[in-house]
This record gives structure tokens, C-alpha cells and sequence, in this order.
């Protein structure tokens, strides 16, 4: 196996390392030599011995040993081109790219299995959680029927801080930004697209379908206060960013929003930068993977298992269906927030200075937005 990495940031580094630092294990583990020919980037780095420093990744492409392109570049221009051109050599890749797999997909798979080459993601949800692949191969026993979890670290830090330290939003935005956990288009994060791209890659392998990314509503943690946090806690819940996808009567629902989670539940105590992804499935029932969703090594642990795995046996085919029924997941409690009290059906109520809060009985939300119609409030979902 000859492997040429393109991108050499914080990832791409660490996974030139872990594949030369562990080659013997490696190679022990799959019989096979292990050789990484090449490192590719815009700025020189130094590499290990032996590793090729190229700043044109056609020198990777066009090299008829490399058998395995890793792509760790980002983006969806440069990067798409670079995995489908590898493809369409009949080489193997493996990305950690969620936003490319999220809305191209389908034009992805395809290139690879007309050419007979393996494309792998595990890095791309969850950092290095193991969690694509188990629940794919590991899992095939069971119908997967409703996925939910904490898919993006930063706004789970920034949750988690506001809470634990009395911050604002701004304040704990502050904070994270200074720390790097904050993607360069904060965007991604904030407005919960990072966490829409993770949840399409667990949706269209758990339920064996293509879809359009745009059909995933998302709501982003900026409008979250600290007053909100506080209140929540006074009724047994934690907010947390909740990307979720289950099927629904009409098709299948995902989305992203804030939700209340139950201080008692196992997702409810996932704090800081942690990610957590829980499965509930048909035999075996509920099924949670828990750990760092980014990092240097926690993220190159995952493209290096990824890479083992081209050169292995696999069950993987991505010969899904594509499908145009995504909606929201509308029916719901909710948690609301108001300057008066209201005419509506609660399952818990409490006031406090100005405010009336609520926790709603089970409804659909086009109900409850007639039921408040005039009405000026805060609303978060709230997890059953």
C-alpha cells in the first residue's frame, strides 16, 4: 500500500505521523507493507523520511503506484475534483470532508464504483468516534430508526460554558474562538451547518438514501440566552445543539435545532467539546458512542483506520435510493418563554420575575405557533 496525503494541516500531519510512527504495527495488522510516498501542500512542511514533499497534487494522481489518495484539503471545489479524478484511476480514497460527502454524495459514490475503487469517511462524523462504520457493518443485523446526538464540539463547549460559568453567548464565543474551536466560517458552527453535514452522512447510510442537503432545516445556537440555560435547569434539562433523523409516516425528519435534553439522560451529561451519538434501533434497541469529536490525533486515529480498510475484504455499497420526502421533525415538547402567561396545554409551568416558562405537552409545532399567533416568545424543542 502507497498512500499520498493531500492536505497537511493539524489533521493531515497527524495522520503522516501515526501511519510512520506505527508502520510495523500496521503493516503486522493487515500484512502489508505500509508506505506513505507522499505529503502534499500549498506551505513546506517538513516530513519524515522518505515522505515525498509535493506542492501539486497532480504528482499524487498521476503516480501509478499510490494506490490510496487521502484528501484533508476541505471545501467542496478543489477538493471534489481531487477525490473524483483519484476515482476515476481506479485509486482508493479516504476523506474526512463532511461538507463534500453532504452534498455530493451521490455523484461521488457513483464515480467510485463505476471504476471499482473504495471511498471511506469515518473522520467526517465525530472526529474519532467510531461510528460511521459500526453502524454500517456492525449493525447490519438491525433497521436503524431514529438517530440523534451532539455532532458539533463547538457548540456543545459553548453550551456547556455557559452554563458552568455564568457567560453570555458572546462571552463563551469569545472564549472558544481564542481556544481554536471555532471553524474560520464561524457560520458552520453557530448556524448548526456542521452538524447538518454530519447527520446527512449517518441518515443516508442508516436508511440507504440520497437527498438533498438544502432539505435539512437547521437552527443554530445564536439565539440561545443565558437566561434560557438557566431556566431549563430549574426544570431538570440542559440545551443542547440536537441533530437528529428518524422515520417519520410521510419520510424520513431531519434536523438540527436547540433542544432540551434531561439532566438525567446519558446525552444530557455530554459536556464540553465531547460529541455523542445514540442509535435506536429495532433488535438491539439503544446504542450510544461517546467521545472528542476533533483533535489532531483523535481525527487522523479515524483516516488511518479508514486507509487500513482499503486494502481489506468490505460489505460497502452506497447503491441507495434517492428520495425528496426530508422533512422537520415539527412534532414535539417545546419549552417556551414569555413576559405573561399563557393559554396552553403544559405539562410544566414555573414563574420567575418577568418570565413564564413552559414545558409543553406533546404537539406539532404549527399547532402551537397558532395556539401563540400575536405573541411575542422564546421557544427551544425539548427532547422526549
Amino acid at each position: 500500500m502507497k498512500i499520498g496525503v493531500i492536505g497537511l494541516g493539524t489533521v493531515g500531519f497527524g495522520v503522516v505521523e501515526i501511519l510512520t510512527q506505527q508502520k510495523e504495527r500496521l503493516e503486522k495488522a493487515i500484512q502489508e507493507e505500509v508506505t506513505v510516498k507522499y505529503g502534499c501542500a500549498l506551505d513546506e512542511v517538513t516530513l519524515p523520511d522518505g515522505v515525498i514533499f509535493t506542492q501539486d497534487f497532480q504528482d499524487v494522481l498521476n503516480d501509478e503506484e499510490v494506490d490510496v489518495v487521502v484528501e484533508l484539503i476541505g471545501g467542496t471545489t478543489i477538493a471534489k475534483k481531487i477525490i473524483i479524478e483519484a476515482l476515476k484511476k481506479g485509486k482508493h480514497v479516504v476523506t474526512a470532508n463532511k461538507a463534500l460527502i453532504a452534498h455530493h454524495a451521490q455523484e461521488i459514490f457513483q464515480v467510485a464504483e463505476d471504476n471499482h475503487a473504495k471511498i471511506y469517511y469515518e473522520a467526517a462524523v465525530g472526529g474519532g468516534i467510531p461510528v460511521v462504520v459500526p453502524a454500517k457493518e456492525d449493525l447490519i443485523a438491525n433497521e436503524i430508526e431514529k438517530i440523534e446526538g451532539i455532532l458539533n464540539g463547538t457548540t456543545n463547549f459553548i453550551l456547556s460554558l455557559m452554563e458552568t460559568d455564568n457567560l453570555d453567548f458572546q462571552e463563551a464565543l469569545t472564549i472558544a474562538d481564542g481556544l481554536g474551536y471555532v471553524e474560520a466560517d464561524a457560520s458552520l458552527d453557530l448556524d448548526g451547518i456542521d452538524a447538518a453535514h454530519k447527520i446527512y452522512i449517518l441518515a443516508m447510510n442508516a436508511f440507504e438514501i440520497f437527498f438533498d442537503f438544502d432539505k435539512i432545516q437547521c437552527t443554530g445556537i445564536r439565539q440561545v440566552t443565558k437566561k434560557d440555560i438557566d431556566y431549563a435547569k430549574k426544570l431538570g434539562y440542559r440545551i443542547k445543539l440536537i441533530a437528529q433523523a428518524k422515520k417519520i409516516d410521510q419520510g424520513y425528519g431531519i434536523d438540527v435545532s436547540p433542544t432540551l435534553v434531561g439532566i438525567k439522560d446519558i446525552v444530557g451529561n455530554v459536556n464540553q467539546a465531547y460529541n455523542v451519538v445514540e442509535l435506536t434501533c429495532n433488535y438491539l434497541e439503544n446504542v450510544i458512542f461517546y467521545g472528542k469529536g476533533a483533535g489532531r490525533y483523535v481525527t487522523a486515529s479515524a483516516v488511518v483506520s479508514d486507509i487500513m480498510k482499503t486494502h481489506q475484504p468490505t460489505m460497502w455499497k452506497h447503491q441507495y435510493q434517492y428520495v425528496e420526502n426530508i422533512y422537520p421533525i415539527t412534532y414535539s415538547q417545546y419549552y417556551i418563554r414569555c413576559d405573561h402567561p399563557l393559554d396552553i396545554d403544559y405539562e410544566m409551568y414555573f414563574s420567575q420575575d418577568h418570565d413564564h416558562i413552559y414545558i409543553t405537552n406533546p404537539l406539532e409545532l404549527s399547532q402551537l405557533q397558532q395556539q401563540l399567533s400575536g405573541e411575542t416568545y422564546s421557544l427551544l424543542k425539548v427532547r422526549g
